[in-house]
């Protein structure tokens, strides 16, 4: 290679860097307006600038945040003032709940939209959306490690449940639903992450009711009767505590098997079933422990 052609190339080489677009910087003010978002943020190592309904995350979602996040409102209706008065550089919204506040909020910042509730399985959907906001927010490494951690936690688990002579055992997951004055459940489908996460314990799903758009169905103590041979494992949300006292005390309840056999299991109200790989993981371990 001559001298005047190396120096030709070398010229080439500084022009183009001096036009190529600098990388992006990762973002540093995030808006999330659903608790799974929130959540997903702290496994990332991130702290949000903003989120949707502080006080029904920390009721919730064990997942803890930390001082110094400002409330911006509802999660089904945010305030588009305070979320612009953060001057974030990146906006987390699921795509149901966007709606006519989307144009607003592409005003603002960037938005990153979620998918948590597709017409397939929602645990795939929350691994995708995990993967997208780590993407997001510069930390997609963290986040495969996370994943990552979260499957190693899911096969001990299932080797602890094998140990105590669990395989196989069904399961069905519930949460209240209805209202005071007509109590109701809602008992996770087989769509649900709920679902998919007692499957990879080893365990099988207890209820059969048809696929729903949120991974569960809300059911009278009838429904019950179709799943009372094996395992009920009840969220206790402390709020809902008069209306599962209710739901408890009929006798129709008290007369199911699982009731008698003493296969019923009370899981923390915090075991949140809506949420990311941390959530995921606090709820296997609550599972594995409440039958062992």
């Amino acid at each position: 290679m001559t001298r005047r052609l190396f120096f030709v190339l070398l010229l080439s080489a500084l022009a183009a860097a001096l036009v190529a677009p600098a990388a992006q910087a990762a973002p540093k003010r995030v808006v999330a307006l659903e608790w799974d978002a929130l959540e997903n943020l702290r496994a990332l190592g991130v702290k949000p600038v903003g989120g949707a309904d502080l006080r029904g995350y920390r009721t919730y979602v064990s997942v803890g945040l930390p001082g110094g996040v400002t409330d911006v409102g509802t999660r089904q209706e945010p305030s588009i003032e305070r979320i612009a008065k953060l001057r974030p550089d990146l906006i987390i919204v699921p795509g149901y709940r966007a709606g006519r506040n989307l144009k607003s909020l592409r005003k603002i910042a960037k938005v990153v939209e979620t998918n948590p509730y597709p017409s397939g399985g929602h645990f795939s959907a929350m691994v995708r959306d995990f993967r997208e906001i780590a993407k997001a927010v510069g930390k997609p490494k963290g986040g495969e490690a996370v994943l990552r951690s979260m499957s190693s936690k899911f096969s001990d688990l299932r080797r602890r449940l094998s140990r105590a002579n669990r395989d196989g055992a069904r399961v069905t997951i519930a949460t209240p639903g209805g209202t005071a004055s007509s109590p109701a459940l809602r008992l996770f489908t087989s769509n649900s992450a709920a679902a998919e996460i007692v499957r990879r314990l080893g365990l099988r799903n207890g209820w059969s009711g048809s696929s729903a758009r949120y991974g569960f169905t809300t059911t009278g103590v009838e429904a019950l009767r179709q799943v009372q041979s094996g395992w009920l494992a009840f969220v206790y949300p402390k709020a809902f505590a008069s209306q599962i006292k209710r739901f408890t005390s009929q006798n129709a309840y008290k007369r199911l098997k699982m009731v008698r056999g003493k296969r019923v299991r009370k899981l923390r109200g915090n075991t949140w079933l809506f949420g990311g790989p941390l959530s995921a993981r606090v709820f296997a371990e609550r599972l594995t422990a409440a039958m062992t």
